[in-house]
């Protein structure tokens, strides 16, 4: 019956150990990689709006790189 041996494998800690040990980093890992995509969705989006509003490459740029404390000069 599935039932029965589904609750089997979580009364066996071992496999259970391994199955979850293996699970949690492969989430971490697509959780990273969907932030990031995400990340760039909307850095394209706003790229585009200000575009849109006829803003230059130079203005796009320095909003841009506003947050990271990089003023695109060498020191």
């Amino acid at each position: 019956m599935i039932v029965a041996d589904a609750w089997e494998f979580f009364q066996n800690p071992a496999l259970l150990a391994i199955t979850l040990g293996c699970l949690i980093p492969i989430v971490a890992i697509v959780a990273g990689i969907w932030g990031s995509v995400q990340k760039n969705r909307s850095n394209n989006e706003f790229k585009r709006y200000m575009i849109e509003r006829g803003m230059s490459a130079d203005e796009i740029e320095q909003i841009m790189n506003a947050g990271d404390g990089s003023d695109g000069e060498d020191e």
